[in-house]
């Protein structure tokens, strides 16, 4: 978990903890409820069982949600990090504020008809409830994230105490699948002892960050003269990886800097960005990821089992072709497509090669004589770019984004070109939507930039919407 994810699932916990609340509210007053009517002779002479209008106490809890939203908040209980004992301490913190902010609301209002008894039972029910809750929603979440094979990678510069302190944290406060890559040793470092693993020296970042995934580096050096890292940081601006550090750095000018405080690490550092950073956007990015590729494949399935009908009868070999790209950062995945050309395609490239038409370390040809008949029409249609609309379901593909690249193009790439690497990879982008093949590889890999460095909603709503005319019309297609 990024620490921009981290902001925003404390958010997503506040109002966790608000609705939990509100379930409680209402599980005290059947509770209370209930009680009244209960003959149970070990309460009486100790609790006075007034009978509850369940209809006056109802209208009661909007009027609560925004008092235990402070509550909630002032005793910081959305800490996800802390022990499940500290938690305790704190939740017990926020509904005695609760119970005492409520008691305080219904004197200045004048509310006469609380009975005690149910403040009593509702506090006692909203601890345990918000304990219960929190519990149940993290383990579920760890249980959901230690399922994903790959997590937020970390590479740590330097192997001094400052660096030890900072992969200390990293192990034993964020329980959320951050995967610590290893230790760039800094020449002249005074090193401490249990720094690994070491992947080299600081003059090995670039190759290090072309050669496997990496989403953050963390300079845990202070004290160092900020010149000696304009290189290495270069080097993460051009690739698109995120930066935290220690010490004041002459940053380039196109990152997007802020003072970012990690839980677990007092040390204030500072943090750059090339990419998207705000969490509930990119979480709304998903939802309508999910949702468009689900409508999508429903409205598709008549158009889909005719493909595979035609392409099965019209051609030996399967319906679909997998292949391998290049997802987020170099993440390797198995992208689907209806099969448009010959079983043996790849194999006939090498022929073909002098025949190629665009720039770069992309093979396109206009009549390619690998491509059959069906698949000549699914390719001028788009529709055998349907079966990726699975990636976007499976998290490997965005509805909008980069076209998601072969890994042995990557290893052509201009550093400044792996930078479209830094956001996950899409159906349709502004290189669809703007010639497509028309393009030259230099503008391609600029307007993937240029959607990167302008990302919004509201963009990705523009793309997908100049989408479906470029598809009606095939433009740039092959």
């Amino acid at each position: 978990m990024t620490r921009h994810q981290a902001v925003l699932f404390r958010q997503i916990l506040l109002v966790f903890d608000v609705l939990v609340s509100a379930v409680a509210f209402l599980a005290a007053l059947a509770l209370r409820y209930w009680l009244t009517d209960a003959d149970l002779p070990a309460l009486h002479g100790l609790v006075e069982m007034q009978p509850v209008e369940v209809a006056d106490y109802e209208p009661l809890l909007w009027g609560l949600l925004p008092l235990w939203g402070l509550a909630l908040h002032w005793s910081n209980s959305s800490d996800f990090r802390v022990p499940y004992g500290r938690m305790l301490v704190r939740y017990a913190r926020a509904v005695g504020i609760g119970l005492g902010l409520s008691v305080v609301a219904a004197f200045l209002y004048k509310v006469d008809f609380i009975a005690r008894s149910f403040v009593m039972v509702f506090g006692a029910t909203q601890l345990v409830a918000l304990i219960l809750g929190r519990i149940v929603l993290l383990e579920t979440v760890a249980l959901l994230r230690r399922q994903h094979v790959d997590g937020h990678r970390v590479l740590i510069v330097g192997c001094g105490e400052q660096a030890m302190a900072f992969a200390s944290s990293l192990k034993k406060s964020s329980p959320w699948n951050n995967r610590l890559v290893g230790h760039l040793a800094v020449p002249g470092e005074l090193a401490f002892g249990g720094a690994e693993p070491i992947c080299g020296e600081l003059a090995r970042l670039a190759e290090i960050l072309d050669s496997q995934p990496v989403d953050e580096v963390v300079f845990a050096v202070p004290g160092y003269d900020p010149d000696r890292f304009a290189v290495a940081l270069h080097a993460c601006d051009e690739r698109g990886v995120d930066v935290l550090l220690t010490m004041p750095s002459v940053l380039p000018p196109s990152g997007k800097v802020e003072v970012a405080s990690v839980t677990g690490f007092d040390m204030p550092m500072l943090g750059m960005t090339r990419v998207p950073t705000s969490q509930g956007r990119l979480l709304v990015k998903r939802l309508i990821d999910i949702a468009g590729a689900s409508v999508g494949l429903l409205i598709a399935a008549p158009v889909l089992v005719a493909t595979a009908i035609a392409i099965k009868l019209s051609s030996p070999g399967p319906v679909f072709f997998k292949q391998v790209r290049a997802g987020r950062h170099g993440r390797k995945f198995t992208m689907y497509k209806f099969r448009s050309m010959v079983v043996d395609a790849e194999a006939l490239r090498a022929k073909l090669e002098h025949l190629n038409e665009m720039d770069g370390p992309v093979f396109k040809i206009k009549r390619d004589p690998r491509i059959t008949g069906v698949g000549r029409f699914i390719r001028a249609t788009s529709i055998d770019e349907l079966p990726q609309l699975f990636n976007v379901l499976l998290g490997d593909m965005s509805l909008v984004g980069p076209r998601p690249p072969l890994p042995s193009e990557v290893c052509q790439y201009e550093p400044w070109q792996r930078r479209r690497l830094s956001v996950k990879p899409g159906l349709t982008g502004l290189w669809q939507v703007s010639g497509r093949n028309q393009v030259d590889f230099e503008q391609w890999m600029a307007l993937d930039l240029q959607y990167i460095d302008n990302w919004s909603l509201w963009l990705d709503l523009v793309i997908l919407l100049r989408t479906v005319p470029a598809v009606l019309r095939g433009s740039g297609a092959s």
